[in-house]
C-alpha cells in the first residue's frame, strides 16, 4: 500500500474507504487535512479554497459550510461571473445551484479539479437550534454525501451550534447505519462548539465503538487543558478500539505564525496522531496557505511536502 503523499491523481480518484484507511495507516502520522469554508469568496480571486489547500500540501480537504440543499462552491461555481459588475453579478447563482442539484457528478467534478480526498462537515445540532437544513446531519444529507461521491464525512460542530458528545454519538450511529463500509466516518470535537470540550478518553472510546473510523480531538495546545500528556492518553484509547486518531487545529490558531503551527504539529505527532487537521480561520475561509505547508513540512519534511504539492494532476 502506498503512503497517502505518494498517491497520484488517478489513484486518489479510484480509492475506496478500506484502502483510504490503509493508506493513512501506512503513512505513519504524516497525513495532512485542510478544512476550508466554501460559501464565501476565496482568499485568492479565481482560485477556490479547496484548490489552494491542495496546492500547499493537503492530502484531504474538508468542506465546511457546504449546503446539500444549496450546493455552491465559491471559486469553482462562480467562474464566469463578472465581479466587476457589482452585486448584480451574483444574480445567476441560483441557476448554478439548480444545475449542481441536477448533476449527479458535481462533487466528483470538484474532486477531479482538486485531485484530493474530499469530505464534508455534517453537524448533529440539538433539537431547537436554528441551523441550515442542508448542513445538518440527517438521513437525507447522509445519503447525498454517499451518492454524490464524498470520501468521508466529519461529524463535529461549528462554534455556537451547541453540539454535544451525546449528539455526536447519536450522529455516529445514524451515519454508520446508512454509510456502512462505503464512506469513512470522522467524529469528535475540536473545540467546545458552544458547549463543553471533551476530555474523557472513555467518551472517545464510545465514538469508535459506535462506528467512527477516525476520532478527532483538539491538537495539544489549542484547547485549555489539552496538553501532550492528555492528548497521548486520548489517542491511546482511540487506537485501542481500532480507530484512527485526528488532531485538529480549529481554534483560529490556524492563523498564527508558522512557529506555532510547527509546535502543534510536533506535539500532535508525539501524541500519536494519524491525521493532522488545520482549520479554516485564517483569512476568507482557509488557513494561511503557508501554514498548511508548514504543518506538512513539520511532520514529513520538504521532500514529501513537495511531492504532494507536485502530484496534483499526475495521472
Amino acid at each position: 500500500m502506498k503512503r497517502i503523499f505518494e498517491l497520484c491523481h488517478s489513484e486518489i480518484m479510484a480509492m475506496e474507504k478500506r484502502d483510504l484507511i490503509e493508506t493513512i495507516r501506512a503513512s505513519e502520522g504524516r497525513t495532512v487535512m485542510a478544512e476550508v469554508i466554501i460559501n464565501c469568496p476565496p482568499l485568492v480571486y479565481g482560485v477556490s479554497n479547496p484548490e489552494l489547500a491542495a496546492a500547499f500540501g493537503a492530502d484531504m480537504i474538508t468542506l465546511n459550510a457546504f449546503d446539500f440543499n444549496f450546493p455552491f462552491i465559491f471559486g469553482i461555481d462562480d467562474l464566469g461571473i463578472d465581479f466587476f459588475r457589482g452585486l448584480e453579478a451574483f444574480d445567476n447563482i441560483p441557476s448554478r445551484v439548480r444545475e449542481n442539484l441536477e448533476n449527479p457528478g458535481y462533487i466528483k467534478k470538484v474532486k477531479n479539479i482538486t485531485g484530493r480526498f474530499l469530505g464534508v462537515n455534517l453537524e448533529p445540532v440539538p433539537e431547537g437550534i436554528d441551523y441550515p437544513e442542508g448542513r445538518v446531519l440527517n438521513e437525507s444529507n447522509l445519503k447525498k454525501a454517499l451518492e454524490w461521491g464524498f470520501d468521508y464525512i466529519m461529524i463535529t460542530g461549528n462554534p455556537k451550534t451547541g453540539v454535544t458528545d451525546g449528539t455526536i454519538l447519536d450522529g455516529i450511529r445514524r451515519a454508520s447505519a446508512i454509510l456502512k463500509d462505503r464512506l469513512m466516518i470522522i467524529a469528535g470535537k475540536m473545540h467546545g462548539a458552544g458547549g463543553n470540550n471533551i476530555y474523557d478518553p472513555d467518551t472517545l472510546r464510545s465514538f469508535a465503538v459506535a462506528g467512527a473510523d477516525v476520532v478527532l480531538i483538539p491538537a495539544p495546545g489549542t484547547v485549555p487543558g489539552v496538553d501532550l500528556e492528555l492528548a497521548g492518553k486520548q489517542i491511546e484509547a482511540i487506537h485501542e478500539e481500532g480507530a484512527l486518531a485526528l488532531t485538529a487545529i480549529g481554534t483560529s490558531q490556524e492563523g498564527s505564525d508558522e512557529s506555532t503551527i510547527e509546535q502543534f504539529a510536533l506535539m500532535s505527532k508525539m501524541a500519536g496522531a494519524d491525521i493532522q487537521h488545520i482549520g479554516d480561520a485564517g483569512f476568507s475561509g482557509i488557513a494561511l496557505p503557508e501554514n498548511i505547508m508548514e504543518l506538512s513540512t513539520a511532520i514529513r519534511g520538504k521532500r514529501h511536502t513537495y511531492r504532494r504539492m507536485g502530484y496534483s494532476m499526475r495521472k
